[in-house]
């Protein structure tokens, strides 16, 4: 009896995490594997520009608002899907900054730079102020319109719609910076709230 019923909590525990927001998620980061092996096999020409990327990148971008529409609609908001959802997001980000060729060979480097330093300082101070705190981390709407730049200058880049890619990388980069600012802040009070008293 008692490992039936390690069997139905383990069932249990996995239903809890495979919620309808958290597959989505999960989706939104494999869509990097078609949208990259279509822009690397892309010759340049906008002509002949592959039209499933176009899809792939519509669909990932769609998959951002998806999720959180389902963990609001149906109640599934959990730390886990907090974690999950912002990850996806670097995943593709960082997916295609580095592998696919139309984006990796233009984005200039200190716009590289910053992006892995403004991730680096959020999920690892992140994790240390959240291991200590029974408080939730999760992305800031500053952080998502952040993504949401990226992702359109991304856009502009491959369609070689200059100078309007390189206005929005900077200003993607400013809303970036904001935004770390909002992370550092939090932490810093989490920090002082739930971390330091325990030390």
């Amino acid at each position: 009896m008692s490992g039936l019923k390690l069997s139905i909590d383990k069932l249990e525990s996995m239903r809890k995490l495979l919620t309808a927001a958290n597959l989505t998620s999960i989706a939104r980061a494999f869509m990097l594997f078609p949208l990259v092996y279509l822009l690397n096999g892309w010759n340049g020409d906008l002509v002949d520009f592959p039209m499933w990327a176009v899809f792939w990148i519509v669909m990932a971008m769609f998959s951002d608002y998806l999720d959180g529409w389902f963990a609001r609609s149906y109640h599934e908001v959990s730390r886990f899907g907090k974690f999950l959802d912002p990850l996806a997001d670097k995943i593709v980000l960082f997916g295609v900054l580095f592998f696919a060729k139309p984006i990796s060979e233009v984005v200039p480097g200190w716009f590289v730079a910053f992006t892995v330093l403004r991730e680096i300082l959020i999920f690892g101070l992140g994790y240390f102020v959240s291991k200590d705190s029974k408080r939730d981390m999760q992305a800031n709407r500053t952080g998502k319109w952040s993504i949401f730049l990226t992702s359109i200058t991304f856009i502009l880049i491959i369609f070689k719609l200059k100078p309007w890619s390189e206005y929005l990388l900077y200003t993607s980069v400013v809303v970036g910076a904001i935004s770390l600012i909002l992370y550092l802040k939090r932490y810093y009070h989490l920090y002082q709230v739930d971390v330091k008293p325990q030390a």
